[in-house]
């Protein structure tokens, strides 16, 4: 019994933890990594990040003038 009391009670926290942490981790700053090596390691692994959700996705506008052209070829 004081075994799983123990455990609920780190499982609680760990929860905590995750729900408490940023959705997104900020973009490392390679510039301040000290020798060469260490810099270009950073770089090469932030070019093959995914890309940001925001430049990713299209403006507003261009969805808006898709929608409005889609409505205007289905009333035909």
């Amino acid at each position: 019994m004081e075994i799983a009391m123990k455990m609920a009670l780190w499982l609680a926290a760990a929860g905590a933890l995750t729900l408490a942490g940023p959705a997104r981790a900020e973009r490392p700053d390679c510039g301040s990594f000290p020798d060469t090596r260490s810099r270009f390691s950073c770089y090469e692994n932030v070019s093959r990040a995914p890309p940001e959700p925001e430049t990713a996705a299209r403006p507003p506008v261009a969805q808006g003038k898709a929608m409005k052209m889609n409505a205007r070829n289905c009333h035909k």
